[in-house]
Parts: structure tokens; C-alpha cells; sequence
């Protein structure tokens, strides 16, 4: 069970905690957040970019990272678009997530029909 129902879970191979948790540890993402990185996961596939060297900023690995836009919430100026770097194998975690969420959706618009 989703502890917070407006983020949607991505399994995340943390640096500092893989022997702890080898099996990954989750991270939310929103929903506008979790499709722009798929967006990203999905045009690297396509278009084979270059990615730079970078710290992701899922699972802080040292690493080739791609930029992904990301909404943030601030209190004082609503949503903030942000740049952040993710590495490739987040972005797989993200496109998993993302299918895996979308099989839900129609999961549950399958029972409200």
C-alpha cells in the first residue's frame, strides 16, 4: 500500500544503502513528474543522446546522468520547474513505474465500468 497516494513509487538502487537493501528502496514521484521522465527515459532509447557526467539525483551515483524536468511545489511561488539529472538505470525504474501505474489506472476504470 502507497503510504502517500499522490506519488507513485519507483524501485531506486540507492548508493549508500545497496548492501542494506539490495533488493532497492522506493521514491515518489507525482504523476506530471514520474510522465516527464519517462518522456526523457523513452527519447534516450529512441535517439541514443549523450548523456553527461553528473550525480543522480534518485539514487546520488556518479554517473552519466540525463536532465529531466521536474515540478516542485513551493509555497511561496506554486510549482517551480527544476532541472534534475537522473541516470539511465532510474529512468528504467521510472518507465517501470510508469507502466506499472497506467496497468492500474485502466485496472480501476475497469471496475468502476
Amino acid at each position: 500500500m502507497n503510504p502517500k497516494p499522490d506519488c507513485i513509487l519507483i524501485r531506486v538502487f540507492h548508493l549508500h544503502l545497496i548492501f542494506a537493501y539490495p533488493n532497492g528502496i522506493w521514491k515518489g514521484l507525482c504523476e506530471t513528474c514520474l510522465d516527464s521522465a519517462q518522456k526523457t527515459y523513452l527519447e534516450v532509447n529512441k535517439n541514443k543522446p549523450s548523456c553527461r557526467k553528473g550525480k543522480c539525483a534518485l539514487c546520488e551515483s556518479k554517473t552519466g546522468v540525463f536532465p529531466v524536468e521536474l515540478q516542485i511545489p513551493d509555497f511561496s511561488k506554486g510549482v517551480v520547474k527544476k532541472d534534475v539529472d537522473l541516470c539511465y538505470r532510474c529512468l528504467k525504474g521510472v518507465d517501470e513505474a510508469y507502466i506499472r501505474h497506467k496497468r492500474e489506472q485502466v485496472e480501476m476504470e475497469n471496475v468502476h465500468h
